[in-house]
């Protein structure tokens, strides 16, 4: 959703840029999901004439891009962008060229994985509330298919 925003922004006017990005965080900043599907319309009625492909773009699609909104709210930031997910990668990759993909087992490459994964874990800032949430959707999903399969056994 940020680089879509960041893209939209790059395809208009320098003048134009800080009113679209204003009326393009009422639809991204909502507070409710009500609120986010009304905003659309109002940014397509202020800007669809003179940015009918950016708008179309943003706003025609905008169920897809809002789906964010199906889950906690203490999940919002993390999947409103990307830059947690960008920076594991890099720091796997920045890991993986040092040791010049000469892995000696292939538990060595888990164990690299594990490792940056825990060293990541003490940077992310606010992750303990949203961890107790992510641990009861998981379970709430996939709880039901565990039993099952342990039942059959």
């Amino acid at each position: 959703m940020v680089h879509g925003v960041w893209w939209s922004l790059s395809q208009v006017q320098v003048r134009d840029r800080a009113l679209l990005a204003h009326d393009l965080r009422r639809v991204y900043g909502a507070e409710s999901r009500g609120e986010a599907l009304q905003a659309p319309d109002e940014v397509k009625a202020a800007w669809g004439s003179r940015y009918p492909g950016v708008v179309g773009l943003r706003v025609g699609d905008s169920e897809a891009f809002l789906r964010f909104y199906g889950y906690p709210r203490v999940l919002w930031p993390y999947l409103r962008s990307t830059n947690l997910m960008e920076r594991f990668i890099r720091e796997i990759r920045r890991r993986t060229k040092v040791r010049d993909h000469k892995f000696p087992k292939e538990g060595a490459v888990y164990k690299l994985l594990y490792l940056e994964s825990e060293r990541q874990e003490g940077r992310l800032k606010g992750f303990a509330k949203v961890q107790g949430v992510l641990e009861r959707m998981l379970l709430e999903r996939y709880a039901p298919r565990t039993q099952i399969l342990t039942q059959n056994s």
